[in-house]
């Protein structure tokens, strides 16, 4: 980690935003670090000491159930928010564990000295509690998700998020850590996206998946079945991919 100095820089879109009055009441309090995969930033059942502006990579905010199984993504942040805003709500303990997925810069500040710069920072202030209410939407539409689509649809859905906040085609994700986030088995995982590549969507290799075509993603995502690609014609026959959520 590293103090602050120079001009203030950021691609956080919170902090961004906000005016150069602000920006200057708070930074004295901040420090840059650099996050790696798999650091658990929280804990679930712990209290949050720190809140975490990702700069660059993304985060998984992960429920953990209390038999000790593996857990679930329920919501990804990157550098349109942060981590550890829920406790700017109150609380004493985290309801769950946040985890590096895709490492990066991220700018941290402890949950009080953030609280107390809302006294003198009114945009800081808004801009947070926003984030952190469409951060509650997404746990929400995530548990839909869970519920109502197939195993193809949120491995889409998970991707066109990732797409989102990397901001770039090549997305550093294995299919061991899809399953792990999507919270069923891996060889689910490797046949969903066999069928997303052979339809010209996605490409695989190790350890990366590459977005091809991202409106085909979304269309995918909204339920529109996957058919295969072929040089002949664009599309063909049904590949049949219709496993459930738990499968």
């Amino acid at each position: 980690m590293r103090v602050l100095s120079g001009p203030f820089r950021t691609t956080n879109t919170i902090l961004a935003a906000l005016p150069q009055e602000e920006i200057g009441k708070l930074r004295p309090y901040m420090t840059r670090m650099r996050l790696v995969p798999h650091q658990r930033l929280i804990e679930s059942g712990q209290a949050t000491e720190h809140v975490f502006f990702i700069e660059e990579g993304i985060a998984s905010l992960v429920a953990e159930p209390e038999d000790g199984s593996p857990g679930v993504q329920v919501a990804m942040i990157g550098r349109e928010g942060m981590v550890g805003g829920l406790a700017l709500l109150g609380g004493a303990e985290s309801y769950a564990c946040t985890m590096v997925q895709v490492p990066g810069p991220a700018l941290r500040i402890t949950v009080a000295n953030l609280l107390h710069c809302f006294e003198e920072c009114p945009a800081l202030r808004d801009a947070s509690l926003q984030y952190v209410q469409a951060l509650t939407r997404q746990v929400m539409s995530t548990a839909a998700s869970n519920a109502r689509n197939t195993l193809a649809e949120r491995c889409v859905r998970w991707l066109l998020m990732a797409h989102d906040r990397m901001e770039e085609d090549d997305l550093p994700v294995t299919h061991e850590a899809l399953s792990a986030m999507l919270g069923v088995r891996r060889s689910g995982v490797t046949v969903a996206t066999a069928a997303l590549q052979e339809a010209g969507l996605i490409r695989t290799r190790r350890g990366h998946i590459r977005v091809l075509d991202r409106p085909g993603l979304e269309a995918v995502a909204a339920g529109r079945t996957i058919r295969r690609h072929t040089p002949a014609r664009a599309a063909t026959d049904d590949t049949g991919v219709g496993m459930g959520a738990g499968a």
